[in-house]
């Protein structure tokens, strides 16, 4: 998993990041069901799709300075940044047949920390994607 808070140049492992779910990719529906409608059911027309959220867990480390908070610099920093430049990511997928890789833009919603009494310190990380994710097959 990588980032840029400046949006694609300088790529950045957001670090120590175990479980990932997403992109969650989704579509809206339209109800254009009208009184000439002769199935008894209702009709739909698809509206438009949604990039949907990201979101994965990491070993927390205070001291990385990506996961700290300060505006434009980490995970906590870019839940609480008002900008213009949304944060790109990319998520690379290794498999037998080849790398696969999503990249999109988005930014994050939620940072939330987790320290049991016997385990690492950890946090869940929620990314709202905005526009279009790409899906990058190998040549």
């Amino acid at each position: 998993m990588q980032w840029d808070p400046a949006g694609g140049t300088a790529w950045s492992a957001a670090g120590q990041v175990k479980d990932i779910s997403g992109p969650s990719i989704s579509r809206g529906t339209i109800d254009v069901t009208d009184h000439d409608s002769s199935s008894g059911y209702r009709e739909f027309l698809g509206g438009l799709a949604d990039g949907g959220d990201l979101s994965f867990t990491l070993g927390w480390d205070p001291s990385d300075a990506d996961h700290q908070q300060g505006a434009g610099t980490g995970l906590i920093g870019d839940v609480e940044q008002e900008t213009c430049t949304l944060p790109a990511w990319k998520l690379t997928l290794n498999t037998c047949t080849g790398t696969y890789y999503w990249t999109f833009d988005g930014f994050v919603t939620a940072f939330s920390p987790s320290a049991p009494v016997e385990g690492e310190l950890t946090a869940d990380v929620t990314v709202k994607i905005t526009g279009k994710p790409t899906f990058n097959i190998p040549a």
